[in-house]
């Protein structure tokens, strides 16, 4: 038997993720200061008939990203994919109204996270004969949304360090892909209604720019991430596919 490292398992479309995973394999949810959701998140798979464990990981520390995917591996008799549905708190704004302690957090948090992923990610996965990578990305990166730079900026530079990774593991089996949502009736965006007129805008832009002509639900997103992660996705690499209503058409 192996499982799936989830990091970011107890967020919005993390759990919806990790629940769909669960259907078919064990999970592991990473999470970095909501244990209580994390457990939660657990406990909803077990009720189900799933198997599943929880787990806290820093994705800024290379170490803890090593030990929490070892632990995973470990846990399950080895992992047969990694799914990191991570992401910092962004402001929704100009990127001159971004203040440099944002500007580093979220930087530090996306694309270094995302880096100690991949490297510890492909090590362990190549070791056992190949597996899955999938991180969340977002649809800005295909298609620029005023006052989202600090989605669309660093997603961008995650992009890069995906598609390089792929060509890099694809010879060890291992395959990434990134999945990159629109606007989703989940998390940042059900919260980002709430901050100020520009979070807002934001939104609203970018749901009058999607031809589906509305939100897209986590399970959506979820069967997506599924079906990459999973056995019938294994030629699939190096793509960053948009769940987006249309929106970057």
């Amino acid at each position: 038997m192996t499982g799936t490292a989830i990091l970011g398992g107890s967020g919005g479309l993390g759990a919806a993720a990790a629940a769909r995973i669960a259907r078919r394999t064990p999970v592991t949810i990473g999470y970095f200061g909501n244990e209580e959701k994390a457990r939660g998140v657990v406990d909803a798979i077990v009720a189900e008939g799933g198997e599943a464990d929880a787990a806290r990981v820093d994705l800024t520390d290379s170490a803890s990203v090593k030990s929490f995917l070892t632990g995973a591996a470990d846990r399950w008799g080895g992992l047969d994919a990694i799914v990191s549905a991570t992401g910092p708190a962004i402001p929704l704004c100009a990127l001159e109204d971004v203040t440099d302690e944002d500007f580093k957090r979220i930087y530090d948090t996306d694309v270094f996270g995302t880096f100690n992923v991949l490297r510890h990610g492909v090590e362990l996965l190549k070791g056992s004969g190949g597996g899955s990578i999938t991180s969340f990305i977002t649809t800005a990166v295909h298609r620029t949304l005023e006052n989202d730079g600090m989605s669309g900026g660093p997603k961008t530079a995650i992009t890069g360090l995906l598609k390089q990774a792929a060509r890099e593991a694809g010879p060890h089996n291992v395959r990434i892909n990134g999945v990159a949502p629109g606007v989703i009736d989940a998390g940042i965006v059900l919260t980002s209604f709430e901050v100020d007129d520009v979070a807002k805008s934001v939104i609203e832009s970018c749901m009058a720019q999607t031809p589906l002509a509305r939100m897209g639900q986590p399970e959506e997103v979820a069967a997506l991430v599924d079906f990459l992660a999973g056995p019938e996705a294994t030629y699939v690499s190096g793509q960053m596919i948009a769940v987006d209503g249309g929106y970057s058409a």
